[in-house]
Order: structure tokens, then sequence, then C-alpha cells
């Protein structure tokens, strides 16, 4: 029996069907993130629009839905869910994610996260201090402090929020030192005042039932809303 002659044109054709069978699951996975950069685009101008609306409690849910699909600059959402957060006045869960962000981001960008984690820590210190409660203030002008100080010089120029850093620093110093004037007059003035711990309390109760407050009343104005949203500059 005579041997079969290889046919060449068969063979190139069979080379070709497994690579194409071959490349079918290179091509869905081209797919895949070609879909997700598009919706991760879509959720990142929706979030900034609503955030420039003033809308910040649906820009925070936003950001915080693209916390598990920003795969490469996985700090970006922390980061700008504490804007959206900081917009909202609710300074404690801002600097959580102010946290992370500074965590996750690189070295070229930790300055500009620092700033808003020593603002949002300085704001609250502010709160404290307008209620009087000066220990509290001087404890949360600290942690602002601490922050700055953690940056050593990632903050020096030309980086670009170098001056924001500088001001952020100086203000922090300033009122940290008048904070502890006031304690120490406070103090001196009243002797037998109501002990701190008790006083952060009273404060912190406060804070909910305005926080409480201000959800509702940002429910009914949603409720109200002709569609016309204001914009509003970010908080630094």
């Amino acid at each position: 029996m005579m041997a079969r002659t290889p046919d060449p044109e068969r063979a190139r054709r069979r080379r070709r069907r497994i690579l194409l069978l071959a490349s079918i699951p290179v091509v869905i996975f081209a797919l895949l993130v070609a879909g997700k950069l598009i919706s991760v685009t879509v959720i990142n101008q929706s979030a900034l629009a609503q955030y420039a609306r003033g809308d910040f409690e649906d820009s925070a849910d936003q950001w915080s839905g693209m916390l598990e699909f920003n795969l490469v600059e996985t700090w970006i959402p922390f980061f700008n869910r504490g804007d959206a957060k900081v917009g909202g006045e609710n300074y404690t869960s801002a600097i959580d994610d102010f946290e992370k962000a500074l965590e996750l981001a690189p070295d070229d960008k930790k300055c500009t996260v620092a700033v808003n984690l020593a603002h949002s820590w300085e704001t609250l210190g502010d709160i404290y201090e307008e209620g009087g409660y000066h220990q509290g203030a001087v404890q949360l002008y600290q942690a602002a402090e601490d922050v700055l100080t953690s940056m050593g010089d990632a903050c020096e120029p030309p980086d670009a929020a170098a001056d924001q850093f500088s001001q952020v620093e100086s203000d922090v110093a300033e009122k940290k030192a008048q904070a502890e004037a006031n304690q120490q007059a406070q103090e001196s003035e009243d002797p037998g005042s109501q002990g701190s711990e008790d006083k952060l309390d009273d404060l912190g109760d406060k804070q909910q039932q305005s926080d409480q407050e201000k959800a509702n009343g940002e429910s009914r104005e949603r409720n109200d809303d002709d569609g016309s949203g204001t914009v509003t500059d970010k908080p630094w």
C-alpha cells in the first residue's frame, strides 16, 4: 500500500483553525476588559458630575461601587469618596477613606492625599474647638500634625501639593497652640468643670443628632429637587 502524501493546504487550514480556537479566550478577555474600562469611565463621569452638583451622598455611593473595579489606581476611589464625604460634612468617615488612599497611593500622590487627610482632622478639631471641647481639639490637631510629619520630605517643592501642605501645617500649629491656651484657661477658671471624656461623649451625641437631622434634610431636598444642581468647589 502506498503511503498517503500529506496535503499542505489541509495542514495549513488545520493550523489556522487551531490558532483561531486558541485566540478565542484572548479575544473574550480583551472584550471584557474593554467593557469594564468603558463602564468605569461612565461611573467616574457620573460621580464627578454628582459631586459638582453638590450631591455628595450619591457621589460617595458611586465611588463605593468603584472600589473593586479600579484595579490599576486602587487609591483613587477611596480618595474621591473621601472628598465627597467631606463635601457632605461626614469628616470621620472621610478620614477612614483618606487613610486607605494614603496607604495605596503611589509616592508621587501621597502628598495630595496627606493634605486632605490632615485637613479633615483639622476640620474636626475646629468643630470641637468651637464647641468648647479644647482638649479634644488639641488631640485632633495633633492627629493632623502627625499626618503631616509622617510625610517627611515627600511634600517638599516641587510637589504640586507643597503649597497646600505648608498652609495646612501652619494653620494646624496655630490652632493647636490656641486650643491648648483655651484649655488651660478653662481649667483655671473652672477646675470642677465637666470631665473631658463626658464632654467628648456629649459632643459625639450632638454630632450624631446633627448628622441625622442633616440626613433628613437632604432627603427632603432630594424629594423636592427640580434637577438644577449648583456647582460646588472641592473643599480644598
